[in-house]
């Protein structure tokens, strides 16, 4: 940690107030890692180690206290007027995080050959601008005018937005970087994070007002685009069952936070999309232990809030925290979670997001708090189907069960499950429809409707569905137990000679995982290879031309109608309170309907499937009294290894105009 820092904002603001007033920023408060900052009535964050450390020539004439600085790299000589407009204009243009504030000072870096020079009428145009100070690295000419003053650097900072501080006790002028501060308004996260420059990341717990509410530090897009990966620019949250180096683990479970120290290393399938240039915000909330649990069952930490509609409606299942984050900020390009019984699915179905859940075994699940490893999969959400392509393209390309030949066209059947449609509002079956017309319009794929439940009962153990349910249940409740549950009981009762609490739905899980024997665990297992192998040579079968021979649809929602976070809302009339995994009820004899479980297809036969949201159905909200917009989505399925052909897919349509953006907030579109 910089203790030289430290000590300057201590006397600053002790005996300096003045100059900071001057430099149009207000210390607001320091924290263990940084200082919280307000420049013109925004807040943003100013970790301690500086990014860079330079000498300026004119050491007397650099502002005192933090400024705000713009850097700019120029490639050519001469640098010309319309070229630093131009990159100002697109700073505003592509960044959230810098403004024209940070225009007090200016930062010019020239990255040709030879000496750099500025034309005349860009000379002119610095000297009229209201910058404070110009900083030019070693390699440029200086100007001829001599306000605003002007320092020669060896170099500057990568281009972007940042904080400026000089030393009080040496020549050093320290450049931080800029932070913005976002609200995390629907409690989508439990922290933030940082970078940390000896390595890994430093957790950040920043509240500025009575609410309480986590403060995210956001980076800025310019300085992250200056790496030049395949995801560079992109940011992302990240479900907290997956270990980064330097942040807790707390599998939403604060007991498994307190037994399990920090981690020091990353998973492996989040450090890759650090390699491709992804820079992480924070951690987001989950159920226990990824166990599907109600919103109104957690209990260690408060369920997030979707942000559409009226406020109120549940974002389903455990991966719902990464799921609100990405309905709700437009600052955050994607967020991962993970999938095992449908946490990625059906949160993207509720919120009206793009998501992802891979073939099983696309990527390394080291690292990451298992639930049932035979189902586990790490899948992502994201609002753009442009970006939700290319970012599933690339986090898999190396996937072991990726299908490699490339797909010459899409399937040409369309599965139509008509046991499952129509859903029960009609305005959302309206949008099914459309989405299967637009399928056979532009890609050439035929509607072929059939009962899907009947296809699939061959498949099942000897044809019957709460023999299948029952095998999935076991693979994750013995799994959960053994793996998980128990070692944490023992931990936590040799730390602290008690026993750990546990959200109402983990209890269960673990007391039904206790039960199970290794050899029901083993009779499970070969219930889902079973089910795998006949699915994938007999349903959705593999083609040498489209990857997939078919493609299955159906809805992982509830019909278009809207299902509460508050369980009592659920009895509203026109209401349906969304169905997640669970025990089953043997005695009454009802495990349910094979149609209100598709999730469990793709995850007991390791299949790929996405989310797709296709628009927005009006209903009357007695919660808030008027008329809302409720998201709705398709579920898109397809053979072993045909990520790739079903990312083409949205691609293709979007490209098409079928499928747009999401939006954040309230409305979907």
């Amino acid at each position: 940690m910089a203790t030289g820092l430290i000590d300057s904002i201590q006397a600053l603001c002790i005996i300096s107030l003045a100059a900071l007033v001057a430099g149009k920023v207000n210390v607001i408060e320091v924290d263990s890692s940084g200082t919280i900052l307000d420049l013109a009535g925004q807040p943003y964050y100013v970790p301690f180690d500086p990014v860079l450390t330079v000498d300026p020539s004119r050491r007397s004439d650099v502002p005192a206290g933090f400024v705000p600085v713009t850097s700019i790299t120029a490639q050519y000589s001469p640098i010309t007027k319309s070229f630093l407009e131009s990159q100002i204009a697109a700073y505003g243009n592509i960044d959230d995080v810098w403004t024209d504030r940070f225009l007090d000072s200016l930062f010019i870096s020239y990255d040709g050959q030879f000496t750099g020079f500025f034309q005349e009428e860009a000379e002119e145009w610095l000297q009229a601008s209201n910058i404070s100070h110009l900083y030019l690295s070693s390699n440029i000419r200086l100007p001829k005018f001599t306000s605003p003053p002007v320092s020669q650097i060896e170099a500057g900072p990568p281009a972007g937005p940042y904080f400026t501080m000089l030393s009080l006790s040496s020549s050093h002028l320290d450049i931080h970087a800029a932070y913005r501060l976002r609200k995390d308004e629907y409690a989508s996260f439990l922290f933030g994070a940082i970078p940390d420059p000896s390595g890994g990341w430093i957790k950040t717990n920043i509240t500025l007002d009575t609410s309480n509410a986590q403060y995210i530090p956001v980076p800025s897009r310019i300085s992250l685009l200056t790496k030049s990966l395949p995801l560079s620019g992109m940011r992302f949250a990240l479900k907290d069952i997956f270990d980064v180096q330097g942040l807790p683990t707390g599998a939403g479970s604060l007991a498994y936070a307190l037994v399990n120290p920090v981690p020091n290393t990353t998973a492996p399938s989040i450090q890759y999309l650090f390699s491709l240039g992804a820079t992480l915000l924070g951690k987001t909330r989950t159920s226990q232990f990824a166990h599907g649990a109600q919103p109104w069952e957690y209990v260690d930490h408060a369920y997030s809030f979707n942000p559409r509609a009226d406020g109120h409606l549940t974002a389903s299942a455990s991966s719902s925290g990464s799921a609100c984050a990405v309905a709700g900020y437009e600052w955050v390009e994607f967020t991962v979670g993970s999938d095992t019984r449908g946490s990625v699915r059906k949160p993207a179905a509720f919120v009206g997001a793009y998501g992802m859940r891979p073939t099983h075994g696309s990527l390394y699940m080291a690292g990451v708090v298992p639930l049932a490893e035979d189902m586990d999969t790490a899948g992502y959400f994201a609002r753009d189907p442009r970006l939700f392509s290319a970012i599933g393209s690339r986090w898999y390309e190396s996937s072991p069960v990726r299908k490699k030949r490339q797909s010459i066209r899409f399937p040409k059947k369309l599965f139509y499950p008509t046991e499952h449609f129509p859903v029960s509002n009609p305005a959302a079956q309206v949008l099914y429809d459309n989405f299967a017309a637009a399928l056979s319009k532009h890609l050439k794929i035929t509607t072929v409707p059939l009962n899907f439940t009947s296809s699939l009962l061959d498949h099942f153990p000897s044809r019957n569905f709460t023999e299948f349910r029952l095998a999935s249940n076991t693979l994750a409740e013995y799994r959960s137990w053994v793996t998980v549950g128990k070692p944490l009981i023992q931990a936590y009762k040799e730390k602290f000679n008690s026993m750990p609490t546990f959200d109402p739905r983990t209890r269960k899980m673990f007391e039904r995982g206790a039960m199970h024997r290794g050899e029901d665990f083993l009779a499970a297992q070969r219930v889902l290879r079973a089910f795998s192998e006949s699915v994938s040579s007999d349903l959705l079968k593999a083609d040498i031309k489209s990857c997939s021979d078919a493609l299955f649809m159906y809805d992982a929602s509830v019909g278009g109608r809207p299902s509460y976070r508050i369980q009592d809302y659920n009895n509203i009339e026109g209401a349906a309170q969304a169905l997640l995994t669970g025990p089953i009820d043997l005695h009454g004899g009802d495990a349910g309907k094979p149609s209100d479980y598709f999730t469990y297809v793709a995850s007991m036969a390791g299949l790929p499937e996405i989310t797709i949201p296709l628009g927005q159905v009006e209903y009357y909200s007695h919660v808030s009294r008027e008329w809302e917009m409720l998201p709705v989505a398709v579920q898109v399925v397809a053979h072993k290894g045909c990520d790739d052909m079903l990312l083409s897919l949205v691609e293709k349509l979007a490209g098409k105009e079928v499928l747009e953006p999401a939006k954040t907030g309230r409305y979907t579109f």
